[in-house]
């Protein structure tokens, strides 16, 4: 039986998204193995979104059910204007919570406007499943419709369940429906317990990995012709507070203090970019802080990580980044907070995990991996080992469609296609690959017993 699978969103969400990233390979993957997969979208994105693009160019097919919404529309507009408007407020310490919870609330009542069509379609053209995905205003509406016409849903959780507080209102809408849901899926082992304990009431949490294939660059990287002075560190990410950018300059700052070991590149674009520009000049970093604007296709991407040696993210909540993801297919160690889903993905030894909005705790991992090489290559090659098993598209897709398959009954098991998964039920005991033999533990120490070392 070749399923009829529906990958489902209210629409797509560029220049950056990580949840569109997500479904778009996982459409790629399913369409390049002969099955049949939609990308069914609420409201029309816009013509020139990236992701839009890619799947054209891949071949997958995607349908937009409201195709003429005024009122979408108009607030499309509006929010194009507010943001422009917010960009001038970057000073304010927090933004403007009041509005964000309108807004939110503004288009969950125009998205129920329109349920009497997304069920429609659904009953018309009727899949044997609804993969829904998360941060979504229309995820809800997915969710119902499905069970009220007996298809199985399949809800995926892109986040943690320790979010940043902003998005509070989305889950707790978000709670009424998910009785709803066949099953619900997260991206790491911690992240499913985590939602476990969230929603007692769920009757099933699995763990479905992102997956994402390396682009190869063919030789045209972004390090310039002449190497910066110091060890490249790479942050990309959407600049705003919860991704931990002004964290990195402050870090960046105590490891140059002495001496110029590091330079970081940001990769990225967001409300926090003026202040980040802003901060790098009080903190004096000069050309040790490069912005590089945001990469939006696989070949910029690899481009940008092929000119790191260090990708750090310091954010202060996450579910698993795909950036860590693209890092770590290039072979680049990482570090990162110690948040959500992340730990999962680094384990014990393809990184340096640190607390979150420590700078100090920063600085030394950062200052630890500027000053050895060894542990550097050591770390990078152990990440591009748990690329493979953990997050290539041939550990992935057994775990997606073993999922799939279970879910809509039909007697077929993931295991035909290839193996087992670190992350599936029968071994969610043992997740983190055992430590190096003869290398320190990737846990911060002091900076100034790092320095002695150094010396």
């Amino acid at each position: 039986m070749n399923l009829k699978i529906a990958l489902c969103k209210s629409t797509l969400l560029g220049p950056i998204s990580g949840a569109d990233e997500i479904m778009l390979n996982y459409a790629v993957h399913l369409h390049q193995r002969g099955y049949d997969v939609k990308v069914v979208l609420l409201y029309e994105p816009n013509q020139s979104d990236h992701y839009l693009t890619r799947l054209k160019q891949s071949g997958v097919a995607s349908t937009v059910i409201v195709t003429n919404s005024v009122l979408f529309g108009f607030l499309r507009v509006l929010r194009s204007l507010l943001s422009s408007l917010l960009f001038f407020l970057f000073m304010m310490k927090r933004p403007p919570e009041r509005l964000r919870k309108l807004w939110q609330v503004v288009l969950g009542l125009v998205s129920r406007l329109h349920y009497r069509e997304c069920r429609a379609h659904l009953s018309k053209n009727r899949p044997d499943l609804i993969h829904a995905f998360t941060p979504d205003t229309g995820t809800a509406m997915f969710l119902r419709a499905g069970h009220e016409l007996g298809i199985p849903v399949l809800y995926h959780e892109m986040g943690t369940a320790d979010h940043m507080p902003m998005l509070e209102n989305h889950y707790r809408q978000l709670e009424g429906v998910l009785p709803l849901c066949t099953e619900f899926a997260a991206l790491s082992p911690h992240l499913a317990s985590e939602w476990s304990q969230r929603f007692p009431f769920l009757r099933s949490v699995s763990v479905l990995p992102l997956t994402m294939e390396r682009c190869h660059t063919f030789g045209l990287l972004s390090r310039p012709l002449v190497a910066p002075e110091g060890v490249v560190f790479g942050f990309a990410a959407r600049l705003e507070e919860g991704k931990g950018p002004l964290v990195l300059l402050e870090a960046l700052a105590r490891v140059n203090r002495e001496a110029r070991l590091a330079v970081v590149r940001i990769a990225g674009a967001g409300p926090q970019l003026l202040e980040i520009k802003r901060r790098a000049r009080t903190l004096s970093l000069g050309d040790a802080c490069e912005l590089v604007g945001f990469y939006s296709e696989p070949l910029g991407r690899s481009a940008f990580m092929s000119s790191l040696d260090v990708f750090v993210l310091p954010s202060l909540a996450e579910g698993t980044p795909n950036s860590i993801v693209e890092a770590m297919a290039h072979g680049i160690p990482i570090i990162a907070s110690d948040v959500g889903g992340i730990a999962d993905m680094v384990g014990d030894d393809a990184g340096i995990l640190v607390p979150s909005g420590d700078p100090h705790a920063l600085a030394e991992a950062m200052f630890r991996l500027a000053t050895d090489p060894a542990l550097r290559n050591h770390l990078g090659e152990r990440a591009r080992q748990r690329y493979q098993s953990l997050f290539a598209p041939q550990a992935v897709l057994p775990v997606l469609l073993d999922t799939y398959h279970r879910i809509t009954g039909n007697g077929k098991n993931g295991d035909e296609i290839n193996g087992h998964h670190p992350w599936a039920p029968q071994s969610m005991r043992n997740l983190s690959s055992a430590p190096a033999a003869e290398m320190p533990p990737t846990r911060v120490s002091s900076v100034k017993a790092s320095r002695e070392r150094a010396r």
